[in-house]
């Protein structure tokens, strides 16, 4: 790696402790580094998300995506670290490690468990799927 290289940091998040976990990790690593960080929210794929966006379920999904992107924001400013947002649609696990590849980050962090409950114990964790296919190394806080 380049020492005048700008890492670029992918933080996912979902607003669990965990990932509010993350987050924080995130900023007491990194503020003394020259970053470009990016916190990804994903809402998982539901088939009317991409095909009628006006949906009450996606509204009300996308609006918490936006709520816990601002918190995890603000956590990062108090660490003078500035970051960018982004929100994606479709499996979780699947939706970060694209992104990440497809936008080139050096590294992801995430909280070992988020918010999917049941889910997680028939589907797996993310957070295993996110290093089981990740082209970069992966920060999993708990």
């Amino acid at each position: 790696m380049e020492n005048n290289k700008t890492l670029k940091i992918l933080v996912a998040v979902d607003g669990s402790e965990t990932s509010d976990l993350a987050v924080k990790k995130a900023g007491e690593t990194l503020r003394y580094s020259a970053l470009d960080i990016t916190l990804l929210a994903v809402l998982e794929d539901v088939a009317t998300y991409k095909k009628i966006p006006d949906n009450p379920l996606y509204k009300e999904r996308k609006g918490n995506a936006l709520k816990i992107l601002e918190k995890a924001k603000k956590v990062l400013q108090r660490y003078n670290i500035e970051a960018k947002t982004k929100t994606a649609i479709g499996p979780v696990a699947a939706e970060i490690v694209r992104i990440a590849e497809e936008e080139g980050f050096d590294s992801i962090y995430m909280g070992s468990r988020g918010n999917r409950g049941v889910k997680r114990l028939l589907l797996g964790s993310v957070a295993d799927e996110v290093i089981r296919y990740a082209h970069c190394p992966v920060t999993i806080v708990r």
